[in-house]
């Protein structure tokens, strides 16, 4: 009795933890924003496989050089085995009689952690161009996001509490600043922390100023606010120089979007140094509405790598700032709205 007791006690065990093992998945691997694309050579060799080429090698916006948005591998259906499986991002493209008609899903952590999958399934090629036509910046967006959500996730266990303290101080909010900025400025209502590196050098500033209308939060009044604080507390390397933004050869974009339910103006643009010095690079910006005190709030980051791509850094910059939680999200206030 005893004998038969253990044995079901171990089966018992054994169920168990053969259960549990399916549920232990690896990290995902592969460089950071690399989508797999799997395709087999008689589509990729198509002008629909062009499309699917076209759309993962789309150019990344708002950078000083051309540099595509997601760098790119490529492997037959048949060449897809256990050891690739695990890629961070992948984008599988199926064509076959079986299915009925084209039809995009997505997943997440299908075959390990931090992964983002997209699967395009179609009885035949000619199915490819409507997908993307209708799903393609959709896509690049799920993969974009994905990328956002693992660098926020490593920002947890890898951030500056002391400039994290700060910026709750000075300006009542909440976020995740990288561990490595340990340098700092403070001016008037205005905030600046900077990795300090020489290579690849990323920097954080936090302003804000009264809120009187919708007005403020217009592309060209935020243009205007940004030169107008960064010429004061940003200076060049040469005697009257100061951070600005280019607007001769590039036009900053506004992206209106929501963010804990609530308005956010998202700007992506170049910076120069203005009267002397040949610096400049990416920025990327949001501005929010402090409901608790009627003030306007930009945390923007901005990036100088001249002899590097700034994709990864510009997007490092813009998960920080998706962090962000205003003073009436961390009150959990309700602010009635003005008639």
């Amino acid at each position: 009795m005893k004998r038969l007791y253990f044995l079901s006690a171990l089966l018992a065990l054994l169920i168990f933890t053969s259960c549990d093992s399916k549920m232990i998945l690896p990290n995902a691997s592969g460089a950071v924003f690399e989508v797999l694309v799997v395709i087999d050579d008689s589509i990729w060799k198509t002008p629909e496989g062009k499309e699917v080429f076209d759309l993962i090698n789309a150019d990344m916006l708002d950078v000083p050089q051309k540099e595509p948005m997601f760098k790119m591998s490529r492997v037959n259906h048949a060449g897809f085995d256990n050891l690739l499986r695990p890629a961070r991002n992948i984008l599988i493209v199926d064509v076959a009689p079986r299915y009925t008609q084209p039809k995009v899903s997505y997943g997440k952590d299908r075959w390990a952690r931090r992964q983002a999958v997209v699967t395009l399934t179609m009885p035949s090629r000619d199915g490819i161009t409507k997908l993307l036509d209708e799903n393609g910046k959709k896509i690049q967006d799920f993969f974009i996001k994905s990328e956002r959500h693992t660098y926020q996730d490593y920002l947890k266990t890898s951030h500056n509490s002391q400039m994290e303290n700060e910026a709750f101080k000075r300006f009542g909010i909440e976020m995740l600043i990288p561990f490595e900025m340990t340098n700092y400025h403070y001016g008037e209502n205005f905030m600046w922390v900077s990795n300090g590196g020489v290579k690849a050098r990323q920097d954080l500033v936090i302003y804000s100023y009264p809120y009187t209308s919708v007005d403020n939060l217009k592309l060209e009044n935020l243009i205007h606010k940004r030169d107008s604080v960064l010429k004061v507390n940003i200076p060049g390397p040469d005697e009257g120089s100061y951070m600005g933004t280019e607007l001769v050869y590039h036009t900053p974009s506004l992206n209106e979007i929501s963010l804990n339910k609530a308005y956010c103006a998202e700007i992506h643009g170049l910076w120069k140094v203005m009267n002397g010095g040949l610096m400049g690079g990416p920025f990327v910006s949001h501005t929010r509405i402090d409901e608790i005190n009627n003030k306007v709030i930009t945390i923007e980051g901005f990036v100088f790598a001249p002899e590097k791509d700034k994709r990864n850094y510009i997007r490092q910059l813009e998960a920080v700032l998706y962090t962000v939680r205003m003073p009436q999200e961390v009150n959990e206030v309700i602010v009635q709205k003005k008639k």
